[in-house]
């Protein structure tokens, strides 16, 4: 029974406004528009994490993320999906909630009011391999917690700050009480079968509306593709080490060399 699970992040009326080390990750509305009317003529279901975590699953589903918690999920993203009457799961980074151009709570409430999942995206966005088990247990427990308190409803999905696996981090997850946890390795979620390991697909600016149908119709040749192209960045990390990796990552996109 395999999941696409979708991962996005902003949303903006234009590219243009976007700082361009950024822009790779931010979709224009109408780009996202069209993508979900693309879900709707697909017919395919589409659930939130935890309903598919929850094991009383479609034969083929689609589950719609959003990482970061920008405040556009907010402001853009929640009118289109409700239009169409789509559900979506939000991660939120609960250390940065209210700061600069992230959600605040009334915002966090009326997506849960609309009937969207919330899940945490850890306290501080810090790579959990940076961190020990007792820091990164505070990190998973504390933004379950005060995500909780905040909108009394429980909170059972999390998703990996940066997107890399770490397999301390999916027993941890599983110890604090979370049912399921996502992460930034390209496939689909039936792949793995593991709650705690479940794949994405990242939607990006470069994602043109073939592939993204190609996608839609879970043809296995386009997430292979994307799969090989994820595998160079690995392959990159793990020769240059995760933190020169991301200063010649964040270089190369501010000077538009990334899509």
């Amino acid at each position: 029974m395999p999941a696409l699970i979708l991962m996005y992040h902003d949303l903006s009326v234009t590219l243009e406004q976007v700082p361009a080390g950024h822009r790779p990750y931010v979709l224009e509305t109408s780009t996202f528009c069209r993508q979900m009317n693309a879900v709707l003529a697909a017919r395919v279901p589409t659930l939130t994490v935890a309903q598919w975590a929850s094991g009383s699953r479609p034969p083929w589903a689609l589950v719609l993320t959003f990482d970061d918690g920008h405040v556009s999920n907010h402001d853009m993203a929640l009118p289109i999906l409700l239009t169409r009457q789509l559900k979506a799961t939000f991660f939120i980074t609960v250390g940065q909630i209210g700061i600069g151009d992230t959600m605040n709570w009334t915002q966090l409430r009326a997506l849960h009011a609309a009937g969207m999942e919330i899940g945490s995206h850890t306290l501080t966005h810090r790579p959990p391999s940076t961190l020990d088990d007792d820091a990164l247990r505070y990190e998973l427990s504390e933004s379950r917690r005060i995500l909780e308190d905040g909108l009394g409803a429980p909170i059972t999905s999390i998703s990996s700050p940066t997107g890399f696996f770490n397999p301390r981090m999916c027993r941890i997850a599983y110890e604090v009480g979370y049912h399921a946890l996502c992460f930034g390795q390209i496939g689909l979620a039936a792949d793995t079968g593991d709650p705690f390991s479940l794949k994405r697909v990242a939607v990006k600016a470069a994602m043109d509306q073939d592939q993204f149908a190609a996608l839609l119709r879970f043809e296995r040749g386009t997430i292979h593709r994307l799969r090989l192209q994820q595998g160079v960045r690995d392959l990159a990390r793990k020769l240059l080490g995760r933190t020169t990796y991301l200063r010649v990552r964040r270089t190369l996109a501010q000077r538009g060399y990334m899509q």
